[in-house]
This record gives C-alpha cells, structure tokens and sequence, in this order.
C-alpha cells in the first residue's frame, strides 16, 4: 500500500505537524485484527487505519481536517476496503461515540499537542469509549530529537523541579527553528513516567510502555539515542 519511495515525513495539510508512513510497533499492533470496531483517531493520511483495513479490521478514521479523510476514503475505495468510515471532528471537544464502542482506540502523534489537563480530560473520555477489555494505543513524541536537544537540560530542570508536565512549550520556535514551521504555537513532549501517571489516573491497566527508536521511521537527521518517541497501550478492565 505504500511505495518505496515514500518519504519518512509527510506534512499534514493543517499545520499539525508531520505524518510518519513507516508504523512505529505500538501503532501495528493496534492495527491486528481483533473482533469488534476500532478508532483511529486524528488518522492524518490514515497509514495505521489502511493497515488495519487490509488486516480485516472495521476502522473508523476521524480527523479535523477534512482533506485528509479525503485521502483515506480514495485508497480505501482502491483497494476495495469497504469497512471503513471517516469523521471530521476535532478531538475531544467534538468527537463523542456512546460508551463501549470500540475495541482499539489508536491516538498516533495527537497528545502531544493538548496541555496535560487537556490530555487527563482526553483519556477519561476515550476510557468510557472501550469495551471492558478494549485497549487504547497512544505514541507521543519526547524532547530526545536532535533538533530539541536545546530544549533537553529545561525539561530535565522541571522534572527535578517535580513539575508533572515538564514538556510543555508555548513557544516551541524558540526552542527550534528547523522543522517548527508545520507546528501549532503548544507542544507537549512526554516520556514514560508522565504518560503512565496519566494512564492510571484516567483507570487504564498499562499493558505496555516504552521508547520508540525511530531509526528507518524518522529522518536521519532527527535520531538522538533511540528514545525518539514513546508508546504506551491501556486496558478497559472488565
């Protein structure tokens, strides 16, 4: 479904950063087949739903922009993918689905935009959309990318300072100047400690977590030590 010479970055049409077409292994895992309807939510160009889809999954793909739907419901239609519905919203204020809808819930690349409080908020209401059982599968970014390295000492300060969100930025160009041009004014970068105090505040079950190396899914230049990115997969108990 992808060619070989698709790129390692994809810039999405809204500014929100970049799409990653090679899947980190938390975003494939969400994307083996299980019984019942899975969640991708802000899909972007929809790499981790396609993958689903040929997987034999039933995927709902949402994000706020709407040309990006666009393109997922194109390449489902070419590959005859027919489980596959799309909704434009924007999470979470404008996304709701009744409780105990969905098996898997992927957030790929999205928290990382939303201010801690945002994020508690966010995954009490994905909490309520999983199955007893379902889990949720979240990767974010940290600040372990060579073009946030002048950003690492202030974000090892706040967590000394017990700050429980030390990767908060409101003026993420400030911090960098090389890839800031498709990024919103906020970003939050996180590592495991937050993401799994967040977790179990919100009554997920942690199954996995852990750092994400990025090495043949990130551009070179960006590679740091293997901690690039982090994932994290939360159960629904019963």
């Amino acid at each position: 479904m992808m060619s070989e010479e698709m790129p390692l970055f994809v810039p999405t049409l809204n500014k929100q950063g970049y799409a990653a077409p090679y899947l980190d292994p938390f975003s494939l895992k969400f994307t083996e087949y299980a019984e019942g309807q899975f969640l991708e939510i802000g899909a972007a160009f929809g790499y981790a739903t396609m993958q689903a889809l040929s997987n034999g999954a039933k995927v709902i793909a949402n994000d706020m922009d709407e040309r990006h739907l666009q393109y997922i419901e194109e390449a489902a239609d070419k590959y005859g993918y027919k489980e596959v519905q799309t909704i434009v919203a924007e999470f979470a204020k404008d996304l709701s689905f009744p409780e105990k809808s969905f098996r898997k819930i992927l957030i790929s690349r999205v928290l990382h935009f939303f201010t801690g409080e945002k994020i508690k908020q966010s995954l009490k209401q994905v909490y309520d959309w999983l199955e007893p059982n379902g889990e949720l599968y979240v990767v974010c970014e940290t600040t372990f990318l060579t073009n946030w390295q002048t950003f690492i000492p202030e974000y090892q300060k706040r967590k000394e300072e017990g700050r429980p969100f030390p990767g908060e930025i409101d003026d993420p160009r400030n911090w960098e100047q090389n890839w800031s041009d498709n990024l919103p004014d906020f970003v939050h970068w996180l590592d495991i400690e937050p993401l799994v105090a967040l977790f179990e505040e919100a009554g997920f079950e942690v199954v996995e977590v852990d750092y994400i190396n990025r090495n043949g899914q990130f551009p070179e230049s960006l590679l740091l030590d293997g901690r690039e990115s982090v994932g994290i997969i939360g159960r629904r108990p019963k």
